[in-house]
């Protein structure tokens, strides 16, 4: 199965770089730009790479937490649905509601992604539920 998933990879490489990635390409919701497709495969691979649990150090998971950030709050304006968020250094200010909450980068993925599950500390899961994640 990594085979064929590895060979499928290499032609979807092989095509997009034939198109550029100033291209658009057929996608669930219409031709959309090849640049920020690549943009969203990206942001899935980190989700799933954190649902494994794939070790790296504390430079690139800072790193790879604050693309992630910027890239959700792009993602929820595009879809409509922004939120009002701004990434400062090693947190996030959350404004809900005429609140102001400083979330850790780890802590503001988990509300972005729905996924307060992903968080190892309880009282991080259940502050992230509170600002109304469900999952």
């Amino acid at each position: 199965m990594l085979q064929e998933w590895e060979a499928r990879q290499a032609l979807v490489r092989w095509a997009w770089g034939k198109i550029g990635v100033d291209g658009r390409i057929e996608t669930s919701v219409g031709r959309y730009p090849l640049r920020l497709q690549v943009w969203h495969l990206a942001r899935e691979y980190a989700i799933h790479a954190d649902d494994i649990r794939v070790r790296m150090s504390e430079a690139e998971r800072r790193t790879q937490l604050r693309w992630r950030i910027a890239f959700g709050l792009f993602a929820a304006r595009e879809e409509g649905e922004p939120v009002n968020a701004e990434l400062g250094g090693d947190e996030v200010y959350l404004r809900e509601d005429g609140t102001v909450h400083r979330l850790e980068l780890e802590t503001f993925i988990a509300y972005l992604t729905n996924r307060p599950q992903q968080l190892d500390d309880p009282k991080q899961r259940a502050l992230v539920r509170r600002l109304g994640a469900t999952g």
